[in-house]
């Protein structure tokens, strides 16, 4: 026990002459009034976010689902006798098209939009009663059935491969070349630079007239034929796969034209892909790293220029925060990175704390007569130089650790 005391001792420092003291009870009243200030002022921000009255249903139509980890999931599946009366609105509907995309090329994805742009192959089928109703209308399908998340329908083109024919059985086909911008709705970001992310492309009918009702019309997909192309790979990225599905898209609204709130069937082609862990942590984690050893070494710097170190660190991970910022939209959260710098942020500071304190007690120390009180601060200088790698280092691993896995 007189051992652990001892030790204690040495980590406290001497009281010191009344000015001082006034001044270091000042700074403590300074302090905890900015924090208490702070608190009260970041307590003024609601977090409650106000939720989307659309909702999307994934239907009892055949579909292919992305078992790969971290891809987005969409929409609630049907649940018990759900999916029995999705089958008879399904057989019942009057109109019904199969449709099918081939993604040939995903490009310039950009995160801080968030948007992307893809090219491929659509087809789609229907049999002669919705060939009737586009006949009466004088419309073509693909000024019926359109991109629901694009976003520059100035550049977003589908192009007839050739005239739709008939195949048969009063069965009717015409194939595309589709080009365009489309919106990435499901992103989370909580763990960058380790995310993944999906690119939709999302077919709906344009329904002006309120005739192509989800209990009157169905998007069906092509589960055979659809597909990702040799040129679908990002740079940078990993492919983790596809899926395609119809979804119930329910409308809280009547759009102007009904007294109730409309559903639509809704076809959903997503293409899923992993950042690469290797190409995140060269480009990100590791200056990180090399900054942070500095600051973990500090204790180890024998120079007069010990003091300067932790404020030319606090500057560099201000560059590198922004420098990786500037690719991400604005968030409403912290990610996995901004949480890892924050951690930086706290251990910098308490490293320029540390080297005035130890810089304090050298000049003491070579100023005090007594010399059993010069061997008690230079037995505590060399304690604080010894603990401090070890101790931020920890501080450093495991918080970050403890982040990541509540991200």
């Amino acid at each position: 026990m007189k051992r652990i005391v001892n030790r204690l001792r040495l980590l406290l420092p001497r009281l010191p002459d009344q000015r001082q003291k006034r001044w270091n009870v000042l700074l403590l009243i300074v302090v905890a009034t900015s924090m208490i200030l702070l608190g009260r002022f970041l307590g003024y921000e609601s977090t409650d976010i106000v939720q989307s009255r659309e909702l999307l249903r994934l239907t009892s139509t055949p579909h292919i689902v992305n078992e790969a980890s971290g891809v987005a999931s969409r929409g609630k599946p049907l649940q018990g006798l759900e999916v029995k009366r999705d089958a008879e609105l399904l057989e019942k509907a009057p109109y019904k098209v199969y449709a099918g995309i081939y993604v040939t090329n995903n490009f310039d994805v950009d995160l801080e939009i968030p948007a992307f742009s893809s090219k491929g192959y659509l087809w789609m089928q229907w049999d002669q009663a919705f060939q009737d109703y586009l006949s009466g209308l004088e419309l073509s399908i693909e000024e019926v059935i359109s991109f629901e998340n694009d976003i520059n329908p100035e550049t977003t083109a589908i192009t007839p491969l050739r005239e739709s024919r008939e195949l048969g059985k009063g069965l009717f086909s015409q194939g595309f070349v589709y080009t365009g911008q489309f919106y990435i709705d499901a992103l989370d970001l909580r763990q960058f630079p380790f995310n993944s992310v999906s690119l939709p492309v999302v077919l709906e009918a344009e329904d002006p007239f309120g005739d192509l009702v989800f209990e009157n019309f169905r998007l069906i997909p092509d589960l055979r034929d659809s597909g990702l192309g040799l040129y679908s790979s990002l740079p940078g990225w990993l492919s983790r796969g596809w899926s395609i599905g119809e979804y119930r898209h329910h409308f809280s609204s009547g759009l102007g034209f009904s007294a109730e709130d409309n559903e639509f069937s809704q076809l959903i082609f997503d293409s899923s892909y992993q950042r690469s862990s290797w190409s995140a942590f060269w480009t990100l984690i590791q200056p990180l790293i090399v900054v942070m050893a500095s600051v973990v070494l500090i204790t180890r710097v024998l120079t007069e220029f010990r003091i300067e170190i932790p404020v030319a660190v606090l500057l560099t991970l201000i560059f590198l925060q922004e420098g990786y910022k500037s690719n991400l939209p604005d968030l409403s959260y912290l990610t996995f990175m901004d949480s890892v710098y924050v951690v930086a942020y706290l251990t910098s500071f308490m490293s320029f704390g540390l080297v005035l304190y130890l810089e304090a007690i050298k000049r003491r120390s070579s100023s005090v007569q007594d010399p059993d009180l010069r061997r008690l601060l230079l037995r505590r200088e060399l304690f604080l130089e010894q603990i401090w790698p070890s101790l931020s280092l920890s501080i450093l691993v495991g918080v970050s650790l403890i982040t990541w896995l509540l991200t």
